[in-house]
């Protein structure tokens, strides 16, 4: 990865990074969902407006507030009117991949994304996350920021300020971020987006480990070990069971 391209990544200003490159990211996912990114090679992004949240994309209400006086005190009426569509072709244009931020396992994590006692979690650095999509010049990278949207705002002037923001209630997440528009779908007339793209994704050399739920029985493990050692040889040593697995010591 060059320099600029790094640049490019880490010094756009709606994308805060982490204080720690180091820090360790995390993305839970079920088995088939794995598979098929071992199969693929790729990262599946989502389009922001059909994440669980409704809020996602969505402006605070003190921000719409004041947003819709200053068109009013413009005569600018017809923007009060359009302003809240504009938004909403931005959220069905934008496309976002999701990882947990933090040094250790998140049970909260296992329970959320991997329900059933079944799944994988791949884990690298924010780093080599960061190095990882460095071919794609459009996809971006960030920590999301979370705000009271009762109360508070978000920066104004820039399309990506409103994916990279969340409410409080999701601060548990921690979440990096991977996040791209596909300016085609922006316009008011133009149809939506598809409710989802990839990206390439070299994960035989980004993934540095594999665990594996730390609820699944025995043969699960087998599976997963099975699975990757036809799919991605060269992971083989790098699928182990979840770290809160051990046996406590008393």
């Amino acid at each position: 990865m060059t320099v600029e391209a790094q640049q490019n990544k880490t010094d756009h200003p709606c994308f805060t990074q982490p204080e720690d490159a180091s820090v360790k990211v995390w993305r839970y996912m079920d088995l088939a969902k794995f598979i098929w990114t071992l199969e693929n090679q790729k990262l599946y992004m989502s389009r922001l407006d059909m994440l669980s949240d409704p809020h996602e994309g969505s402006t605070p209400k003190l921000m719409a507030k004041l947003r819709d006086h200053q068109f009013h005190a413009l005569g600018a009426d017809q923007l009060v009117v359009d302003m809240p569509r504009i938004n909403q072709r931005v959220a069905r244009s934008t496309y976002v991949n999701c990882w947990h931020m933090g040094n250790a396992e998140s049970e909260a994590m296992w329970r959320l994304y991997c329900p059933g006692e079944n799944g994988v979690a791949i884990q690298t650095t924010y780093s080599s996350l960061v190095n990882s999509i460095s071919a794609d010049k459009y996809c971006y990278i960030g920590a999301v920021t979370y705000i009271d949207y009762e109360s508070q705002a978000f920066p104004h002037g820039n399309l990506y300020y409103a994916s990279m923001h969340k409410r409080l209630s999701f601060e548990h997440e921690r979440e990096i971020r991977l996040v791209k528009i596909m300016s085609e779908y922006c316009g008011l007339q133009s149809g939506d987006g598809p409710g989802g793209i990839t990206i390439d994704w070299p994960l035989e050399t980004a993934a540095h480990a594999i665990f594996v739920n730390p609820y699944a029985p025995a043969y699960y493990y087998e599976v997963v070990q099975s699975v990757v050692k036809r799919i991605a040889t060269n992971l083989e040593n790098r699928v182990f069971w979840s770290q809160m697995k051990a046996s406590p010591v008393y």
